[in-house]
């Protein structure tokens, strides 16, 4: 009878271990949670409206991006350059407002800033790997409110071989590139290829002569329009509008400009039939797609006196903002974060073949560019809309397409100033 208790005492109390034992696993379990009873992370889809000359340059980084947080998802729109102002306006004040979008530099983006658009992005860490020209770009009442990716500059893009072919020299001030034409054009072909029927091409000469001819001397040319004391009218903007046009008058540039587009010089540079074209940076990769073959170079644009230095026209190009009123900011900081990190804004400049804005990116850039690179040592001076209010460049865009057309270079230039000052009126 004894031995028969103390066996059904201990077989009770291995039954209450192996109870214990099996509370004890099953606690354990929840507590882990578990494959099949931990909730995954609610997925996040980032609204991204951009110019759609960005999207090749994006598309790796943010393959590399939704694989590090597969939570995150990047859903991408754009629109074309000379529509996106006018279509992100829009958005934003229907309350639409894509989480990522695209910002201009300079004065372009206040009005963004002003509307509280644009999120305050001052305390991010990729600030201080930029360079301080880019910081001003990207700054408003000295808060940071976007993120650069690249800078451009505007240059002579040239044919290596035709050069070559004719004898000819990089022409180191306006009577020489003057003669270059001249002779390019005796040997029966086009000196320089000019779409104006893409209205941003029309200000890339004029923003080419402008960093030496007006801002190499006398840098605060704009600050004196904004206080009253200059004006387009009576200053080197009506050489600059005569020469410009002259180039044309002479039969240096393709015939019928104002029905040329941008591609077709591409194409027309690509087949040789054209010499040069005073364009960015970025039209090197475009003209080498489509002839892989062609030996290319580029140089500053001479609008100087002999022995004078010649400054380069440079600028950052558009930039990431993000919006105040995204119902994910963390996600929003967190991509513009993955952006700016080194590695992914070296795939950005070396695939955009542009300059980089980061102090510790080096783009592997196209021999044509490294031809050009040494001059931005000499000097250099920002897109000039980057400082001018927002209702200048428009007018400017119209008006030099006028100006083709057979409109006087006074009357157009007298709309320039209206058009700044009811900028600063804003």
């Amino acid at each position: 009878m004894r031995n028969r208790k103390k066996i059904g005492f201990t077989a009770c109390c291995l039954a209450m271990m192996l109870m214990l034992a099996g509370c004890g696993a099953e606690g354990k379990n929840e507590a882990t949670g578990g494959s099949s009873s931990k909730k995954p992370d609610p997925v996040v889809t980032l609204k991204m409206y951009l110019v759609n000359n960005t999207k090749m340059n994006l598309e790796e980084i943010n393959r590399r991006f939704e694989e590090k947080y597969p939570n995150i998802k990047i859903d991408y729109e754009g629109a074309p350059v000379d529509q996106f102002e006018t279509v992100i306006k829009t958005k934003l004040a229907s309350g639409d407002g894509p989480d990522i979008f695209t910002v201009f530099a300079g004065t372009k983006k206040d009005s963004f800033v002003k509307a509280g658009y644009l999120m305050d992005l001052s305390d991010r860490p990729w600030i201080s790997r930029l360079t301080p020209g880019v910081v001003r770009s990207a700054s408003t009442d000295g808060k940071v409110y976007a993120l650069p990716r690249s800078q451009n500059v505007i240059g002579v893009i040239y044919n290596k071989q035709i050069f070559k072919d004719l004898g000819l020299e990089i022409p180191k001030d306006w009577q020489a590139f003057l003669q270059t034409a001249q002779k390019i054009k005796d040997a029966g072909l086009i000196p320089i290829g000019l779409g104006l029927k893409d209205q941003f091409v029309t200000q890339l000469i004029p923003y080419a002569m402008a960093a030496s001819v007006i801002y190499r001397d006398n840098p605060n040319f704009d600050q004196s329009m904004y206080e009253g004391k200059q004006t387009f009218v009576g200053s080197p903007w009506e050489q600059m509008m005569t020469d410009y046009l002259d180039l044309d008058k002479k039969g240096f540039i393709n015939k019928g400009t104002l029905g040329t587009a941008n591609d077709q010089v591409v194409q027309l540079m690509s087949s040789g039939k054209v010499a040069m074209t005073v364009s960015l940076n970025a039209v090197v990769p475009a003209i080498k797609a489509a002839n892989p073959q062609i030996g290319l170079g580029m140089f500053p644009l001479p609008y100087v006196k002999q022995g004078e230095p010649v400054w380069v026209s440079t600028g950052p190009a558009v930039l990431a903002g993000g919006y105040a009123k995204t119902k994910h900011p963390e996600e929003v900081k967190k991509y513009l974060d993955f952006v700016a990190l080194q590695e992914n804004m070296k795939t950005i400049v070396d695939t955009m073949q542009a300059f980089s804005v980061f102090n510790d990116v080096v783009t592997n850039l196209d021999p044509a560019l490294m031809e050009i690179q040494p001059s931005l040592k000499v000097g250099t001076y920002a897109f000039l809309d980057q400082n001018w209010p927002a209702t200048v460049q428009p007018q400017m865009f119209v008006g030099i397409q006028d100006v083709f057309a057979g409109a006087k270079i006074p009357d157009v230039l007298a709309k320039m100033d209206k058009a700044f000052k009811e900028g600063t009126k804003n």
